[in-house]
């Protein structure tokens, strides 16, 4: 049941709850100077959104092109998802932010300017931003099982890992804390090696700061 999620108008917001089908809303907001353009503008803002009946299935959007008399378009996506989605894909690109919570599966987000958040159970997960922090909190208990990556371009990276993960971890930053004993190299700006009991590997990279932290 993969889902897959993309938009470039603003925010986006992924809840996995109890409900048996997909759904999803793009409320906006358009500021200018001239009716006829914003008209217009409210018009060329078109989502698109297709469940597959068992839970999985596809949101995208489509924003216009601003004229001279649009000064700003904001449409911020909401998708409640079934929960036991076996894969997210989430793709953002612009301003705003993106955040995923309480789901589970292989998670892949692809944030803008805005930086992202994600919570849940998750068996990998790869993040990144061009802008903003990366946030990402396990559940109690929850395990990354598959080979996972976390990167910030232009901020700071900030995991809460449970007690359970192990793995074998490689992190950069301008500086790199970790709460974990990890068994290998420990400079202020490169953490590598192994921790807990071992497992997938988990690349870490941040143009600020790397901040790791377990129960």
């Amino acid at each position: 049941k993969p889902v897959s999620v993309s938009h470039s108008g603003g925010n986006i917001t992924v809840n996995c709850i109890d409900t048996d089908k997909l759904s999803a809303r793009l409320p906006y907001s358009i500021t200018g100077s001239a009716e006829g353009p914003m008209e217009a503008a409210g018009k060329g803002i078109l989502m698109k959104a297709s469940g597959d009946g068992k839970g999985g299935g596809v949101v995208s959007t489509k924003m216009p092109s601003k004229s001279s008399s649009v000064a700003s378009i904001d449409a911020p996506l909401t998708v409640n998802v079934p929960m036991g989605a076996s894969a997210i894909t989430v793709s953002q690109s612009g301003s705003g932010w993106v955040s995923v919570r309480n789901c589970s599966g292989a998670l892949k987000i692809t944030a803008g300017s805005g930086g992202l958040f994600a919570s849940g159970a998750y068996t990998a997960a790869t993040l990144s931003a061009a802008g903003g922090d990366v946030k990402f909190t396990q559940d109690s208990g929850a395990v990354l099982t598959g080979s996972s990556a976390f990167s910030a371009s232009g901020g700071n990276v900030i995991l809460q890992l449970s007690s359970a993960q192990g793995g074998k971890l490689s992190a950069k930053g301008a500086q790199v804390t970790t709460a974990m004993v990890v068994s290998g190299t420990n400079e202020t700006t490169v953490v590598s090696g192994t921790f807990g009991i071992g497992g997938p590997s988990i690349a870490v990279s941040a143009k600020n700061n790397v901040d790791i932290t377990a129960p």
